[in-house]
């Protein structure tokens, strides 16, 4: 290790932009071999404290234990051009055998520590693609997953299917790991935001009916005592599902702080959206807000006359047959749910993560699905039986034109290139991290469901690469 060391310190500090600031070298010698004693004692010494002050010391370690454990050692490969603030450094993934470009963000002011790291994808090259056939990508992606598992770097359940077609599905690790209990291809998974699709089709579902309006403002839905009139005559029913309206999130202290038992209904959540001031004139530009899709569900609530759960529950998980999904509360006996884990600044071990969580879901997110209910639905989407061809195609376009973000519609995320469109959400919280992503013109449908943190993204990147050579 030594050597790798002096290695990668002469190479980073050879770049004249980078003498005497090259974060790099004890980055990855922490990142590699660093105990958990160790990562705290790193963070803390070298990360911004501005940006340890924002968000704690315990969620950046967090971050840094978790990344430990997905990706394993990592490999130098090569050291790449600074851009910027940013150290970038390619390195393979010990692991996953992936290539990831590590970027390490630095303050631009002395002393130069970090403010954040991300292990991201390389930018796609063209390499010549190998068709492969059924029975090649399901062996292939067997091996992947199930060598993940067998070294602790993935937890959870996949299925892959071209239509109605399920070409892959299995399930690998632990639902219970005090009590050893497996994971199974039925098993209960938390969904985090993948909820946000739900309650997006809710609202459109209300708005195709003629009972609610895209322009629609705020306040003909919700008393001040949510929001002030002020506030809440400014926002519009778009704006909310666009991430447009201004409002910001309501996971904030008061929530950490929170006793987590008193969420399982919307009215729970008033104390931490009445206070909240707008982040930016509604319309004018977009920030991902949970408290935006808690509203939507309000509304939803008051124009059905039902409760959002309610709603939810006959209009789509029926509709879509989901008959083991719903938000079910954490503190009642549910079969097959699968706990969540991660990994803490205080702990050696796996630590249970629904003691962090609200014991219900929202319509921000926080739900339970498993593989076979949100294949049902991929389908019922996309053979309209939730909304209308024009509604469903209108939920999942790109929508710049309202200053939402360029990846995002009506609760769905949106990617891919006119002849290869990708749409669907992904979901992550302490514990919780999952992906639905419908391939509209190559019919293929991936439903990734962990329970475990930042541990789908190797996963959805090996699935995407197998798929693009998939009988070409």
């Amino acid at each position: 290790m030594k050597t790798f060391l002096l290695i990668i310190t002469t190479l980073l500090y050879s770049l004249p932009s980078l003498a005497n600031k090259a974060l790099a070298p004890t980055f990855i010698n922490v990142f590699n071999e660093g105990s958990r004693l160790e990562v705290i004692d790193y963070v803390s010494n070298n990360m911004s404290e501005n940006v340890i002050e924002r968000f704690g010391i315990d969620a950046h370690v967090g971050v840094f234990l978790n990344s430990q454990n997905t990706y394993g050692k990592l490999q130098l490969v090569n050291i790449l051009p600074p851009e910027g603030s940013n150290e970038i450094v390619e390195v393979i993934s010990s692991k996953n055998k992936l290539k990831y470009n590590l970027i390490i963000n630095k303050e631009e002011n002395p002393p130069h520590k970090f403010n954040y790291f991300t292990l991201q994808d390389p930018e796609s090259q063209e390499i010549p693609k190998q068709p492969i056939s059924e029975q090649e990508l399901k062996k292939a992606l067997s091996s992947f997953i199930n060598n993940l598992a067998a070294k602790d770097a993935f937890s959870g359940s996949v299925l892959v299917a071209k239509g109605r077609n399920i070409i892959y599905q299995d399930a690998v690790g632990y639902a219970n790991r005090t009590w050893n209990e497996k994971n199974e291809i039925d098993t209960r998974f938390a969904l985090g935001s993948i909820n946000k699709m739900f309650t997006a089709i809710a609202a459109l579902q209300l708005i195709e009916q003629g009972k609610l309006k895209f322009e629609d403002k705020l306040i003909q839905y919700v008393d001040k005592s949510w929001l002030p009139k002020e506030h809440a005559d400014l926002i519009t029913i778009r704006q909310l599902m666009t991430h447009t309206s201004g409002l910001g999130n309501f996971f904030n202290d008061e929530f950490n702080q929170s006793n987590k038992e008193i969420y399982r209904d919307l009215a729970a959540y008033k104390p931490l959206i009445s206070k909240s001031e707008l982040l930016f004139k509604p319309g004018t530009r977009n920030r991902y807000s949970n408290s935006g899709m808690l509203m939507l569900g309000l509304v939803i609530e008051k124009v059905s006359g039902e409760s959002y759960y309610e709603y939810v529950q006959k209009n789509i998980y029926n509709k879509a047959n989901m008959p083991n999904s719903g938000s079910f509360e954490l503190d009642s006996v549910t079969n097959n749910l699968a706990s969540g884990y991660l990994k803490r600044s205080y702990s050696d071990h796996w630590v249970d993560s629904r003691y962090t969580r609200a014991v219900k879901g929202s319509p921000a997110g926080g739900g339970f699905s498993t593989l076979e209910d949100l294949h049902n639905f991929s389908l019922a989407l996309t053979e309209f039986k939730l909304l209308s061809k024009a509604f469903t195609e209108d939920a999942y376009s790109e929508k710049t034109q309202y200053n939402s973000a360029f990846w995002y519609g009506y609760g769905f995320s949106v990617s891919g290139e006119p002849n290869n469109r990708k749409v669907g959400h992904g979901g992550a919280y302490l514990g919780v991290d999952a992906r639905l992503d419908i391939h509209l013109d190559s019919g293929f449908i991936v439903v990734i469901l962990a329970n475990q943190s930042d541990v789908v993204a190797p996963v959805r990147r090996k699935i995407d690469e197998l798929i693009n050579n998939y009988n070409l």
